[in-house]
């Protein structure tokens, strides 16, 4: 901190003095060796070591167990608790409605903030003598729960807390902090590469640590969730400039009727239709693309089971496999159109591209840029543009048709489809 071109002189050069009463000590404790607990002597000040200190709003003290953090976030919820009751009065007051809406939006994110940190998540929702996870802080957490459920109801004390939590519509608090727990290796499995953590959370020795295992091991253990196969999400927006700026044009019709015109004057040379089908609890995509004179093209995939894929992601699967059929045409230095049924899937391009599935966009943008490099900018013009469904279109009916036959188990070759879209997994990094 003293030493040459330390923080000292950093501070006095770039105008930003360190405040020393701010600065705190914490010599962590040995769990078997005392190993003292020294000073810190500084040019300015004697820095004296403290039991424990707030950081990032998470207290953390000498030892690493979180009893400190964990008394300050039961006394929170009782103070919530307190306040939440004071709103319910028989004659006047908030109704429950809007007291449940207080404590699930308001108490438990104060209450459970960082505990993915200084809570184990527990192996049972009645924890006993032998349970795993942090047993005491989770009983004091059901207790403030069941607080928060007289207050909501109107219940008798003595009712059961499993009824108020039924009557509250509240899960237990042991699944609350699961859900919570949940969450947080949800996000941290979404990270991109280049975030400090990606590395950590997605080592193959992350379940397996036995000893000295921290948080990020204890959710790997207790969710062995496979980070792999999970969307990531990047850290950084669209760069502002660039909206507006893509490789093709969008064209959205006002109305149903407007884009019946619109298709059956369409004069470009390459007409590629796709569209996503749901059927028996299964999905899958395709893409057809028409040229005159030329038999037609197309490409299937299947993607699995409903309940793992949205209809937006499954749209956009379509899409790129338009777009990768447009890609391996011969002679494609031309006007192109791809044709889609859903209009969420064109406007995501004028968004940030960060929610779930669009990184689907994301590939569809890299294979437009691709294109637009390889070939003559000046020949080659894509248009994407919105249709109505089910209405006689010609080249619609016929994507639908083949997207029906994706969701029967019928892909296209691997050696076929877009290099994201060879494994159902990796097109859409279910989970």
């Amino acid at each position: 901190m003293c030493r040459a071109e330390g923080v000292e002189s950093w501070s006095k050069t770039h105008s930003s003095p360190l405040e020393y009463s701010k600065l705190a000590l914490i010599n962590f404790r040995h769990r078997y060796k005392d190993m003292g607990n020294p000073t810190m002597q500084l040019p300015q000040r004697m820095i004296q070591p403290e039991d424990s200190t707030k950081y990032l709003r998470v207290i953390i003290d000498r030892s690493l167990n979180w009893k400190v953090q964990q008394a300050y976030a039961v006394e929170k919820g009782a103070k919530w608790m307190a306040q939440i009751r004071q709103l319910m009065r028989p004659t006047w007051g908030i109704t429950p409605k809007y007291a449940k809406w207080l404590y699930i939006s308001v108490a438990l994110p104060r209450i459970l903030y960082a505990a993915d940190i200084w809570c184990t998540p527990m192996s049972c929702e009645h924890p006993g003598p032998k349970a795993v996870g942090s047993a005491k802080v989770t009983k004091q957490i059901a207790t403030i729960q069941r607080a928060g459920a007289l207050a909501i109801t109107g219940r008798l004390r003595l009712s059961p807390t499993d009824a108020l939590n039924a009557s509250a519509y509240l899960l237990p608090a042991p699944y609350t902090i699961s859900k919570w727990y949940h969450r947080a290796y949800t996000r941290m499995a979404m990270l991109p590469q280049e975030h400090p953590l990606f590395k950590l959370v997605n080592q193959k020795t992350t379940t397996i640590i036995k000893r000295h295992r921290g948080p990020i091991h204890n959710l790997a253990r207790t969710y062995n969730l496979d980070t792999k196969n999970v969307e990531k999400i990047p850290m950084s927006a669209q760069n502002p400039s660039n909206t507006g700026k893509l490789p093709f044009q969008i064209r959205i019709p006002v109305d149903k009727e407007a884009s019946i015109r619109e298709a059956a004057n369409a004069s470009e040379e390459i007409q590629v239709y796709s569209d996503g089908s749901a059927q028996g609890g299964k999905v899958g995509a395709a893409a057809i693309l028409i040229r005159k004179d030329q038999p037609d093209r197309t490409l299937h995939l299947h993607l699995g089971q409903e309940t793992e894929h949205t209809v937006h992601k499954v749209e956009l699967v379509g899409l790129l496999l338009a777009m990768h059929l447009i890609n391996t045409e011969k002679k494609n230095n031309t006007t192109c159109m791809i044709v889609v049924d859903n209009q969420a899937t064109l406007r995501a391009f004028d968004s940030d591209l960060r929610k779930p599935g669009h990184h689907l966009a994301r590939e569809a943008l890299r294979l437009a840029n691709q294109l637009k490099k390889r070939k003559n900018k000046r020949k080659l013009k894509i248009m994407l543009r919105w249709t109505a469904g089910h209405v006689g279109i010609k080249g619609n009916e016929k994507a639908d048709r083949e997207a029906k036959k994706a969701v029967s188990n019928f892909s296209s070759q691997a050696n076929l489809l877009p290099h994201t879209s060879e494994n159902p997994s990796a097109a859409t990094h279910r989970h």
